[in-house]
């Protein structure tokens, strides 16, 4: 088996158990007796251990292989799924110690993914494998999260969740075995930043730049990334439409990163951008009616049409960098860890920010969310504004 496909397979086991679990992750917190403040929290200590593992991996001085560090990942996102099912309601006591296992596990994985696809994808195919990733993801998008839905409301009380958790767990376990598998085939040894046999690699022109968009991107999705899928389903308390809810955005984002993976090109990211601004921007509606299921699935649609763009045009030009300055592993490390630090800082910000408001804001209830949703549609302005810099950095280099 090719090392690029058995990543594939790894990686689509990885986020199939991912749209089956994680998307219906908040719903379960609130139903085994959560509230709105403890579920951003949960996310909040995820993101801080991500984002501290990130900046980490960019100074520890010893090597590692990229599959021993995946295989980590998974082991722990495994171990996370055991002791949710066997925590079952008692798990509202430890959302704190889940969190950050959730989150060294994600951050060990991805690490590994990135590092791996830094390595064997050329700069001319970025714009290709992120599309068709995409694309594989938002397939998995269109089965697994009614399927989940299907099963929760299937079964009484909380067994539905406790079967797709088990489910969760067994894809796995294949994703594991693929890894081990391919561990003596595909050795990738990653010495880190400083590790003292390299020199370090000064960072490109437009790097900082990009970091800052991956930022802003960050904040974003910090916000939307869970805060809408739970308010719909407090709203209508209908685990069935909330896996429809999922898949519709896997519907139109498969689409779209499709058409980016057979059209997009270098010179157009900038453009791509521009337009998932301006549709981000009708987001800013939210303030004007009332927050229900209408309105929760407009802003679903406006989040899912401009996610692709920033995603391709992000990642590609990271791949980019990434490709055309490193002299080895130790600068991928380096460099991947750099912009998955800042991209979940914009994320545990904007959740850190949410909670803040959530503790000083007296009386704040549930249709109060349309203020902070309507207001946060603004902020992929800032990613456009700080990714036209990188564009215009990276011209003046190739030219």
């Amino acid at each position: 088996m090719k090392p690029v496909t058995r990543l594939f397979l790894i990686s689509s086991a990885w986020t199939l158990a991912s749209f089956m679990a994680s998307s219906f992750m908040s719903a379960w917190f609130w139903d085994i007796g959560a509230g709105i403040k403890p579920i951003v929290l949960f996310y909040t200590i995820l993101f801080i251990a991500m984002t501290t593992f990130f900046a980490l991996s960019t100074q520890v001085r010893a090597r590692f292989r990229s599959s021993s560090l995946m295989a980590v990942g998974i082991l722990l996102n495994i171990a996370y799924l055991a002791l949710l099912l066997g925590l079952q309601s008692q798990a509202r006591h430890y959302l704190a110690y889940l969190a950050a296992i959730e989150g060294l596990a994600s951050s060990f994985y991805w690490l590994a993914l990135f590092v791996l696809a830094s390595s064997w994808v050329a700069p001319e195919q970025s714009d290709w494998y992120n599309g068709w990733t995409g694309t594989l993801e938002a397939i998995l998008g269109l089965i697994a999260p009614p399927l989940s839905g299907w099963i929760i409301v299937s079964f009484p009380h909380l067994e539905g969740y406790r079967a797709i958790f088990a489910i969760s767990l067994v894809c796995l376990v294949l994703s594991l075995i693929w890894v081990l598998m391919g561990r003596r085939k595909h050795e990738q040894i990653m010495p880190t930043a400083f590790d003292k046999r390299q020199d370090k690699t000064e960072d490109p022109p437009a790097w900082r730049a990009l970091l800052w968009s991956f930022w802003a991107l960050g904040m974003r999705d910090g916000m939307f990334f869970f805060i809408p899928n739970l308010l719909l389903y407090i709203v209508t308390r209908n685990a069935v439409l909330l896996g429809l809810y999922i898949t519709m955005q896997a519907a139109l984002e498969g689409l779209i990163f499709w058409g980016l993976a057979r059209w997009s090109r270098e010179s157009s990211r900038l453009l791509g951008m521009r337009v998932a601004t301006l549709i981000s921007f009708l987001g800013v509606g939210m303030v004007l009616v009332p927050l229900g299921y209408a309105s929760l699935i407009g802003l679903g649609i406006l989040v899912a049409i401009a996610y692709p763009f920033y995603k391709v045009a992000l990642e590609s030009s990271a791949l980019n960098l990434i490709g055309r300055h490193s002299r080895g592993e130790s600068d991928r490390v380096r460099f991947t860890g750099a912009k998955e630090s800042w991209i979940n800082a914009g994320r545990l910000i904007s959740l850190l920010l949410l909670l803040v408001v959530l503790t000083i804001v007296p009386h704040f209830s549930l249709p109060d969310f349309r203020w902070i949703l309507g207001g946060w549609s603004l902020i992929p302005f800032v990613t456009y504004m700080s990714f036209s810099v990188v564009a215009k950095k990276y011209q003046e280099v190739v030219a």
